[in-house]
């Protein structure tokens, strides 16, 4: 009985974050604003290379799993990571940290991000998008920086390696 409560609390979640995300919600704002930012980050970690490609930000209501409720925008990160090294690596950039000016958000939002792997095997690269829905946005100049920050793991190792992108300035 709890597992058919659960599963439909679920659904009716994944049905309000689609429902958002394709903007058919009658009671969505008119004020929507859009900006995608170029950018060019490429960093390397004990052979784990890791690609940030397009920033974009959104003034546009956007439900939070985690906060249980619509908040005013999101952040979303075009992320690539790349395993040169030998050993398999396991890395969560979507349980990452990302810092604007107002706010520190603390893992993406799963139901919209595209980020979905977290195992990545010697020579191979994983990709996708992790969303970070804002609280604190008015509009999308509001956002002038990001900071973006996760943790991987090489082969067995139960210390992690810490990504740190430092502040990546949207210009």
């Amino acid at each position: 009985m709890g597992f058919f409560i659960a599963f439909k609390s679920l659904n009716d979640v994944s049905n309000s974050v689609i429902n958002y995300s394709s903007g058919t919600n009658s009671s969505e704002s008119s004020q929507t604003e859009s900006k995608v930012y170029d950018v060019n980050l490429k960093q390397t970690e004990n052979q784990i290379e890791s690609k940030i490609t397009k920033i974009k930000v959104e003034k546009k209501e956007v439900y939070s799993t985690l906060d249980g409720k619509d908040l005013p925008g999101s952040v979303t990160v075009s992320l690539e990571i790349k395993n040169n090294g030998e050993k398999t690596i396991t890395t969560y950039p979507n349980q990452g940290e990302l810092t604007t000016a107002k706010e520190t958000v603390n893992g993406g939002e799963t139901l919209l991000s595209t980020f979905d792997d977290s195992k990545i095997e010697k020579g191979k690269s994983i990709s996708g998008e992790i969303v970070f829905p804002l609280n604190k946005i008015e509009k999308v100049s509001d956002i002038k920086w990001v900071e973006l920050s996760w943790l991987s793991y090489v082969g067995e190792e139960t210390t992690p390696i810490t990504f740190d992108t430092g502040k990546i300035n949207l210009k």
